[in-house]
């Protein structure tokens, strides 16, 4: 099996030209930049990756605002043919270049990091699926940093309307990490979806400091919750395996709805930093 990368997160900072209105990073308006570069190398890929349908394959969210004078955009890639035409379309962001848009700021592009760290950045790396899936050892705790909005889709109500979760119930975080991997994963590594649902399900919060959020998409607010989250995972070594697996994957993949809008940017805290 190859493990050449199809896995992909960067983190682009983008300053805003002087004198115009500060930017308003929401989640149609970070799509639509994200979309608009790759657009301007490869049309009918763009077109492709704005159609509607389940498993798109990338995110895209800002980081949270340190800096109101910088977005810190976060897009992750989850197909190797994506890589080479987003890359080619960094390179033609030269200074002089038309400036992007996000809403209606202009904004020119600044650093690009795509290194994991010590040298780059927690929220940018490289990988595949399946060197996640040979690497991944199982643990008794996993937390997860959930730093966007993040629900999770359930069955219609009968008016229609998505019924959303917005607590880090272990059921829902997995195998929602469960699913969105067996969308993109090639064949020969993908999960049991039920030996997902039963780890998940043998899976304790023993840790967490989050809240409800609410964030708009540019079309309207969706609620969500933010927040740091331990897992003590079950003792059976492979049920732990399978979701420590998950957690390192939710970089990449996000959780729940609307990831390609700015919601559901996750990842897991190595063991060396704070828990909540």
């Amino acid at each position: 099996m190859s493990d050449f990368p199809d896995l992909y997160a960067f983190v682009l900072r983008l300053h805003p030209l002087e004198g115009g209105p500060p930017p308003r990073p929401q989640g149609h308006g970070l799509q639509a930049l994200f979309l608009d570069l790759v657009r301007q190398v490869a049309p009918e890929v763009a077109e492709e990756l704005h159609a509607d349908g389940p498993g798109k394959p990338y995110t895209v969210a800002a980081l949270p605002q340190r800096n109101r004078d910088v977005v810190d955009l976060r897009v992750s890639l989850l197909r190797a043919d994506l890589f080479q035409p987003f890359v080619h379309a960094l390179l033609r962001q030269m200074p002089g270049a038309a400036p992007l848009r996000l809403g209606q700021s202009a904004l020119h592009l600044g650093d690009v990091i795509g290194t994991p760290p010590p040298q780059g950045h927690p929220w940018a790396g490289y990988d595949s699926f399946v060197a996640l899936a040979a690497r991944a050892e199982a643990a008794h705790t996993v937390v997860l940093e959930f730093a966007s909005a993040t629900a999770i889709g359930q069955a219609a109500r009968p008016d229609g309307k998505l019924r959303l979760a917005i607590l880090p119930e272990p059921e829902l975080i997995f195998f929602s990490l469960g699913r969105r991997w067996n969308e993109l994963a090639p064949a020969q590594a993908r999960l049991d979806l039920d030996l997902v649902r039963a780890a998940a399900a043998d899976t304790l919060v023993s840790r967490y400091r989050a809240e409800s959020r609410e964030i708009n998409l540019g079309k309207g607010p969706q609620k969500g919750f933010v927040g740091t989250v331990a897992y003590e995972l079950p003792v059976n070594p492979e049920q732990a395996r399978l979701l420590a697996l998950l957690a390192d994957a939710a970089l990449f993949l996000g959780v729940g709805i609307k990831t390609a809008r700015g919601m559901g940017l996750c990842r897991r805290l190595p063991d060396k930093e704070t828990g909540p």
